[in-house]
């Protein structure tokens, strides 16, 4: 069963009264995850009732820019750990000075759910001149390449980067922890770990990765002329949409919270009438406090005011069952998501805060 992390206070009395183990042991866990067995997606090709590898994706997004040349370019944000190419994929609608939307996924490996929506959304882009008209879409739809595909083979629930670390025997440092604004402000409780060995390790500095170096310069160079007006960077299993700040809970609300709670609850109201249950709207910390995270970075340094985490849900019918969504659930959930990235296309072209 996954327990909402904020759940685990008022959980632990009932676990006792049970006499339950509450230990979670991770290796039993992963014995009762599904096996990566599945067909392969043919080259070129987008699936939404199986998850692609990394080579697939790759060959998907070349696939997307031959067949439609005046709208779509692809690139490299830079390199991973282990040499790989972090790629995106930008949509435009020709207009030299338009609004930039920012989107990633898999930035914390196991969530392979967080992957499908946004290949979904670029299929919708391309097809769809009304939705792209008057903005440009950048999509990065893998930003741990190296821990996805560790995930995907060998531990079903890997978080981190594959980075080495001082501790010879723990791999990896978690890359929603090691951006470069308010890294490792070890006064939020909790918000971040200096344990190697930690699923929140936040590194030995800030952006001490490859991959977090790489994005931190391209978002910067994505957003030199001010033109990237809406970010959204994906993740589960929480099932909200988070706002600044994540760093902490006491720290001073944003001043432009009214606004960007208002665009957090349209896109809530969007994935409801597409079929999701309803999502929390609320700042990060108010759930938990996490340091060093992207969206925070992209509001408070790279200067971003609309900048949003999508907390996707967990898996299942009964939506208990944390990082394994299964494939019967990647088209419902894509649909659901391409509801609140309208909202997010919509706002990116008449911002309510910038």
């Amino acid at each position: 069963m996954y327990v909402k992390r904020t759940s685990g206070a008022t959980m632990t009395p009932t676990v006792a009264r049970f006499s339950l183990l509450s230990v979670v042991l991770l290796t039993a866990l992963r014995a009762g995850l599904p096996t990566n067995v599945r067909r392969a997606v043919a080259a070129g090709q987008v699936t939404f009732t199986e998850y692609m590898s990394y080579t697939e994706v790759v060959a998907y997004l070349r696939a997307l820019k031959e067949r439609y040349p005046k709208l779509v370019t692809v690139g490299s944000v830079g390199r991973s750990v282990e040499g790989r190419e972090i790629y995106y994929a930008r949509v435009s609608s020709g207009g030299a000075n338009n609004p930039i939307m920012l989107v990633d996924a898999l930035m914390h490996a196991r969530e392979w759910i967080t992957l499908p929506p946004v290949l979904y959304f670029l299929e919708t882009l391309v097809q769809d001149a009304t939705l792209r008209a008057g903005l440009d879409v950048v999509v990065v739809p893998i930003l741990n390449p190296d821990g996805y595909e560790y995930s995907r083979t060998k531990d079903r629930l890997w978080r981190k980067n594959r980075g080495a670390t001082s501790n010879k025997t723990c791999v990896g440092v978690d890359l929603n922890r090691n951006f470069d604004y308010h890294w490792a402000d070890f006064r939020s409780n909790n918000g971040a770990s200096s344990d190697p060995c930690e699923l929140t390790y936040a590194g030995p500095k800030a952006a001490s990765e490859p991959e977090t170096i790489s994005y931190q310069n391209f978002v910067r160079n994505l957003n030199a002329g001010k033109r990237v007006k809406m970010y959204v960077n994906l993740h589960n299993p929480e099932q909200s949409i988070y706002i600044p700040w994540g760093y902490s809970s006491t720290a001073p609300k944003v001043p432009d919270t009214a606004q960007l709670t208002t665009i957090a609850k349209e896109a809530n109201s969007a994935l409801v009438a597409a079929g999701a249950r309803a999502f929390t709207v609320e700042t990060m910390a108010a759930d938990y406090p996490a340091t060093g995270t992207v969206s925070d970075w992209v509001r408070g340094v790279a200067g971003v005011a609309q900048s949003f985490c999508m907390e996707l849900p967990a898996g299942g019918p009964d939506k208990q069952q944390g990082f394994a969504v299964p494939p019967s659930s990647i088209l419902p959930i894509s649909k659901e998501v391409l509801g609140a990235m309208k909202v997010f296309v919509k706002y990116t072209t008449k911002p309510l805060s910038q």
